[in-house]
C-alpha cells in the first residue's frame, strides 16, 4: 500500500511539474497600453471569422469547416456557444444583415466552383437560398443597405497548376433587403479582362503563376463604404487593390501597394532567425505589402482604408512558386554583387524573397540589369492609403517589432502556430505577419484593431487623424494564438450598456476572445 501511494504521490508530483512548465514557457499576458481588457474567453470547433447580429445578441462564426456555431452574447461575460449548424461545403466566410446570415463555403477542390448559403435566423437558421457563385469563395460581405452580397472570387489554382479560374468579384443582388427577396437573388460576376492589363504590369501589379495575367488575379479581402456604392478588394499575392462600383456592379480600377523600403528610417527589420533580436536597416531590402484583411473608413470628405500587410509567397504548389533566396538569385547574376557582397549574401542566407521583380525590365530597370535590392513578402506593417487615387498616406514601419521587442522579447517574432516558444523564429520569413485589421469608434476617437498572426495579439492605433496615426496599445495573450477574424461591435449595437466590444477568433488555439474596449 505503502509502494501504491509513493507511486501516486510520484505522478501527480510529475503532473504538477509538467503543468507547472507548461505554464511557464507560455507567460503573459503583456500590453502596452491600457484600450483593451479582456472579458472571456471561450473553446470554439472554428474560431476564425465571426458576425454579429445586434437584434438577437448573437455571435455567428465560421473557420474551415461544414458548420456555423452560434454564440449567445447576450451576457459578454459568460459568452457560451449554443448550437451548430452544418452547412455543405467548408465555411470560409460568414456576414449578417438585421436577421439575415450569409455563409460562403468552399468545395474540397478549393478552385471548384463554390457556393453561398443565405439564410434567416429566429431561434435557428432558416435557408432562404444556397447559389453557385464562382471559383474559391474566399470572403463575403453584405453591404449596409442590405441590398449586395459581394463575393471575393479567389480563384486560386489546382495543386498541379493544370486548372487555374480566373478571380473576381461576385454579386447577389435583391430589390429589397428582406427575407422574401433572398430567396431568388440575381448573380453577377465582375471580372477584370476590361482593364489595360499592360499598365497594370508597369505600374507594378504582381502576376503570380504560368497561366497569365488574368488567371493570376486573385481577390481576397473586401471592405464596403457606409453608403453602399464603393467596395474595396485586396489582391494579395498581386500586391494590389480593386476599387468596385458596387451599383454598376463592375470592377472600376485596380492600384499596385508598392512595398516599404528597409533601408529608410522608422522601416527596419530583423531579417534573420539567429536567436536573437536585431532590428536595423537593410539598404538592399524592400518589402511588398501583400495584405490580406482590409478595413474602410471615412474622414471628412475622404475615403480611406487600411491594409494589414502579411505578404503571401505563393509556396503551396509543387509546379509552380515565386520564393527564392538571395543566394539564389546572385548565382542567377539578377542581384549586383556590389550591393549584395558575400557578407550580406551570408547574412541573407534564410531569408524569403521574391523571384518575381526584376531590374532589366519595367520602371525599375537599372542600367546594368542587376538589382541593388530584392523583395521580401510582406511590410510587417499596416497601411493608410487613400481609397480614389491609391495614394499611400502612411505606414507603421517597424512599429511591431519595436514594441514586442520592448514588452515581450521571449516572444519576439514567434512561431505561435505551433505553440512553442521560441523567439525570433519567423524574422526570416515574414516576422508578424499582420493579418487583420477593423476599424470602430469609441467615443469621439477613431481606431484600428490589427491582429499579428504569427507572433499573435492585438495592436490598437488611434487613426482620427489619418495622416498621423498613433500606437496606443498592444495587447498579447500566448494562450490565444493566431487571430484571424476581429470584430468590432460599436457600444449603441453591445449587449454591454455602453460599452464597445472587440471579438477575435483565433484560429491556432481555436478560442474566441471578447474584449471591452475603451
Amino acid at each position: 500500500m505503502n509502494k501504491f501511494i509513493a507511486v501516486c504521490v510520484s505522478l501527480l508530483l510529475c503532473a504538477g511539474f509538467c503543468f507547472a512548465k507548461m505554464r511557464a514557457s507560455l507567460a503573459g499576458p503583456f500590453q502596452w497600453g491600457h484600450s483593451l481588457a479582456p472579458l472571456t474567453t471561450i473553446s470554439m470547433k472554428t474560431a476564425e471569422i465571426s458576425a454579429f447580429m445586434p437584434s438577437k445578441n448573437k455571435l455567428f462564426v465560421v473557420g474551415d469547416g461544414g458548420v456555423v456555431e452560434v454564440v449567445d452574447l447576450s451576457n459578454p461575460g459568460v459568452a457560451k456557444k449554443i448550437s451548430e449548424i452544418s452547412v455543405q461545403g467548408n465555411a470560409s466566410s460568414v456576414t449578417v444583415h438585421n436577421d439575415l446570415v450569409a455563409v460562403s463555403m468552399l468545395e474540397v477542390e478549393e478552385w471548384r466552383e463554390g457556393q453561398v448559403q443565405v439564410m434567416r435566423y429566429t431561434d435557428s437558421l432558416e435557408v432562404l437560398g444556397v447559389y453557385k457563385v464562382c471559383s474559391q469563395p474566399d470572403m463575403i460581405k453584405f453591404t449596409p443597405d442590405g441590398k449586395n452580397l459581394l463575393v471575393a472570387c479567389e480563384g486560386s489554382p489546382s495543386s498541379d497548376f493544370a486548372v487555374d479560374p480566373e478571380g473576381g468579384v461576385a454579386f447577389l443582388s435583391v430589390p429589397k433587403a428582406d427575407a422574401e427577396s433572398w430567396k431568388t437573388a440575381e448573380l453577377t460576376v465582375a471580372g477584370f479582362d476590361h482593364l489595360d492589363t499592360n499598365a497594370l504590369k508597369k505600374a507594378g501589379v504582381r502576376a503570380p503563376g504560368n497561366q497569365g495575367f488574368l488567371k493570376s488575379l486573385e481577390p481576397e479581402y473586401i471592405t464596403v463604404s457606409d453608403d453602399s456604392k464603393v467596395a474595396w478588394v485586396s489582391l494579395q499575392e498581386n500586391n494590389a487593390m480593386a476599387v468596385i462600383d458596387v451599383p454598376a456592379k463592375k470592377i472600376k480600377k485596380v492600384f499596385p501597394l508598392g512595398f516599404v523600403d528597409h533601408s529608410r528610417n522608422g522601416f527596419s527589420l530583423d531579417a534573420v532567425s539567429d536567436g536573437e533580436i536585431n532590428i536595423k536597416n537593410y539598404y538592399p531590402l524592400r518589402g511588398l505589402r501583400q495584405p490580406d484583411g482590409i478595413a474602410s473608413f471615412m474622414a471628412g470628405d475622404r475615403h480611406f482604408v487600411l491594409t494589414a500587410n502579411e505578404g503571401a509567397p505563393v509556396n503551396d504548389y509543387k509546379a509552380w512558386t515565386d520564393v527564392t533566396s538571395v543566394q539564389e538569385l546572385v548565382a542567377q547574376g539578377r542581384l549586383d554583387e556590389t550591393v549584395f557582397t558575400e557578407k550580406i549574401t551570408t547574412e541573407l542566407k534564410d531569408l524569403s524573397v521574391s523571384s518575381l521583380e526584376r531590374c532589366d525590365e519595367g520602371k525599375f530597370r537599372t542600367h546594368n540589369g542587376k538589382c541593388p535590392y530584392a523583395y521580401t513578402f510582406g511590410s510587417r506593417s499596416v497601411s493608410v492609403f487613400d481609397g480614389e487615387t491609391g495614394k499611400l498616406i502612411w505606414d507603421s514601419g517597424e512599429m511591431f517589432e519595436r514594441v514586442l521587442a520592448k514588452i515581450a522579447p521571449e516572444y519576439f517574432n514567434w512561431n505561435s502556430k505551433k505553440g512553442k516558444v521560441k523567439m525570433d523564429k519567423r524574422s526570416s520569413d515574414k516576422g508578424c505577419e499582420p493579418e487583420n485589421v477593423a476599424v470602430g469608434e469609441v467615443g469621439r476617437r477613431r481606431y484600428a484593431f490589427v491582429g499579428l498572426e504569427r507572433t499573435s495579439g492585438i495592436a490598437v492605433f488611434d487613426i482620427t487623424e489619418p495622416e498621423a496615426p498613433k500606437l496606443v496599445d498592444y495587447y498579447l495573450d500566448p494562450l490565444d494564438r493566431g487571430p484571424e477574424g476581429i470584430l468590432f461591435i460599436p457600444a449603441d449595437q453591445s449587449p454591454l450598456a455602453d460599452q464597445a466590444l472587440l471579438v477575435v477568433g483565433y484560429e491556432y488555439s481555436k478560442t474566441l476572445t471578447i474584449y471591452t474596449v475603451k
